[in-house]
């Protein structure tokens, strides 16, 4: 039965339907938090003597990440934050997509939030960078797994409309996050906005963003992410780049 559903709105939405309302600028109702990597796959690492310690990717955006989700629920009560995972655990690129494609939007939008820290083989390599998804991939937004509570949002689109809409918002998120990360985080300079092919945001069915927010590699940004006041700052920062997009 919900085959049948599924197929008769896909047929529908090859309708032309201009009028139709834009479901990913919607005001923001859900908001999903990525920490990247995790468990087995550790992310970048490097073990500076100033901290005694292999230190890892997985673990910092995961504190990232946490701080934000407490950030998020006290400034902005209203919204529902999930995050991908909350412990040191693997999670595939395909589970972190699925998370986000399970959930119930409601009458709202949704906006996926992934955390990285850079690396390179240059030491001198520093700054913050905002990624976004290819262009050229397409998502699919209606299918088995779109929650029927989903459907209505993208019914009266056709799938070329809804991911002309999604590149759309995608690249005005971006910016604001990029404006906002550039104007408050004083030690590091942006790297700008980037379109890459990775595999978790052209997979996502919500506007989404990577953002990675210095290099491990680098020893004044290490020393900085090794601060736990500076990743409060960050997550700080990270909330309202979030807030000016609710």
């Amino acid at each position: 039965m919900r085959s049948a559903i599924i197929a008769l709105i896909v047929c529908l939405c090859l309708v032309p339907a201009f009028a139709a309302q834009d479901p990913f600028s919607l005001p923001v109702g859900t908001v999903v938090i990525d920490a990247g990597h995790g468990g087995h796959d550790p992310g970048a690492s490097y073990n500076w003597p100033f901290v005694g310690h292999v230190v890892y990717e997985r673990d910092l955006t995961l504190d990232i990440a946490k701080r934000l989700s407490v950030l998020l629920t006290l400034s902005h009560p209203e919204l529902t934050v999930v995050m991908t995972r909350s412990s040191d655990v693997y999670l595939s690129l395909s589970e972190r997509s699925a998370i986000a494609a399970g959930l119930d939007w409601g009458a709202k939008g949704a906006l996926f939030v992934s955390i990285h820290i850079n690396s390179a083989n240059a030491p001198s390599a520093n700054g913050f960078e905002v990624l976004t998804k290819r262009q050229d991939k397409p998502v699919v937004l209606l299918d088995e797994a779109t929650p029927l509570s989903n459907i209505h949002l993208f019914a009266s689109h056709s799938q070329n409309q809804l991911n002309r809409l999604l590149n759309n918002r995608n690249l005005v998120v971006a910016s604001i996050f990029e404006e906002t990360l550039a104007g408050q985080l004083v030690t590091s300079r942006s790297r700008g906005v980037k379109e890459q092919d990775l595999w978790v945001l052209n997979q996502c069915r919500m506007p989404a963003v990577m953002v990675e927010l210095g290099f491990l590699t680098n020893e004044d940004e290490a020393r900085r992410l090794t601060n736990s006041l500076h990743r409060q700052h960050l997550a700080q920062v990270l909330a309202n780049a979030i807030g000016r997009c609710l």
